[in-house]
């Protein structure tokens, strides 16, 4: 299936940048919620199953209210997207739980590389200088805010990198997908996603693992919150990468690491380091030459625009 037309519209790249940003805080929140179940005891398989299953529930919901269509015409890379999502989804709730946060957290911000790497030979879409030039900063500035150290985990270490490969092949995915409305987009995947995380939640169990029902009001919640985030967050990033090139897309979801450290240390009231701090910087500059490049685009967009205007007159 073609790829939208970036000249459909002239302010498309900033509207993408946008769309991300605001699924970046969707999906942070999804994993400070996620994070503080974990600290009660509840399983990540039950976790994640309740990302699927109630994003399905709200996907279901909002498309019904809009009266949108779940019907399917690029099944093909439809089933690429969700199988690699849900993939990416279990590597990474298996990364989280196996190796430190920060190991893990680095390991899996490398998806907007492999992104740009994939976009580049898979949808031909060839990454500019402002946009490499960002990528570069954004991951020197990830690992000033993780301080990874790697000094354990080295299984965890290759699935978290499996996490980032399978995520970035899920956001190519979506790309392609343009043309398909992201209700059904996401009520798709959600629907594989429940089918895999139900697995796993069933061979843990199967296993004799321990699995600790929800059990208060403050449990449940926190599942529903979980599956509600991430199903706002999966709307928000299947439009963005309709809107824009994937590698400037997914570039800026490195917002995410700079979100999931203020929401630290508001949780645990404590102040960034320096290195943190320098780490951020570096991160904030990477998004002011996105949005330079965007706005660029932005301006060769609306002079097409008007070119054709004035064409057809």
């Amino acid at each position: 299936m073609a790829v939208h037309s970036l000249e459909t519209s002239a302010d498309r790249p900033l509207r993408g940048l946008a769309f991300m940003l605001f699924a970046s805080a969707s999906f942070t929140t999804m994993n400070a919620t996620a994070a503080l179940l974990a600290r009660r005891g509840i399983p990540w398989e039950m976790a994640a199953f309740a990302r699927a299953f109630l994003g399905l529930f709200v996907a279901l919901s909002v498309a019904r209210a809009r009266g949108v269509s779940l019907g399917v015409r690029d099944r093909r890379v439809m089933w690429t997207r969700s199988i690699a999502g849900s993939t990416s989804m279990v590597l990474t709730f298996y990364a989280l739980t196996h190796m430190p946060l920060a190991d893990a957290t680095a390991l899996l911000n490398t998806t907007p590389l492999w992104i740009a790497a994939l976009a580049w030979f898979v949808l031909g879409e060839r990454p500019g200088r402002a946009v490499l030039a960002a990528l570069a900063i954004a991951i020197i500035g990830v690992f000033f805010v993780e301080q990874p150290g790697f000094t354990r985990g080295e299984l965890a270490g290759l699935v978290a990198l499996g996490a980032g490969a399978a995520s970035a092949v899920a956001m190519v995915s979506l790309r392609r997908l343009g043309d398909e409305p992201p209700e059904a987009i996401v009520v798709h995947f959600s629907s594989v996603a429940s089918v895999v995380t139900a697995t796993a939640l069933v061979s843990r169990v199967a296993r004799g693992a321990p699995v600790q029902v929800p059990s208060n009001a403050i449990d449940w919640l926190c599942l529903a919150s979980v599956g509600i985030t991430a199903t706002v967050g999966q709307l928000a990033l299947t439009r963005a990468y309709a809107l824009d090139r994937a590698a400037r897309v997914g570039a800026a979801g490195w917002a995410q690491v700079v979100l999931a450290l203020v929401v630290d240390g508001a949780l645990r009231a404590t102040w960034p380091s320096r290195s943190a701090l320098g780490g951020i910087a570096l991160l904030l500059s990477a998004g002011v030459l996105l949005v330079a490049s965007a706005q660029r685009d932005q301006r060769v967009n609306a002079a097409a625009e008007r070119a054709s205007r004035e064409g057809s007159t």
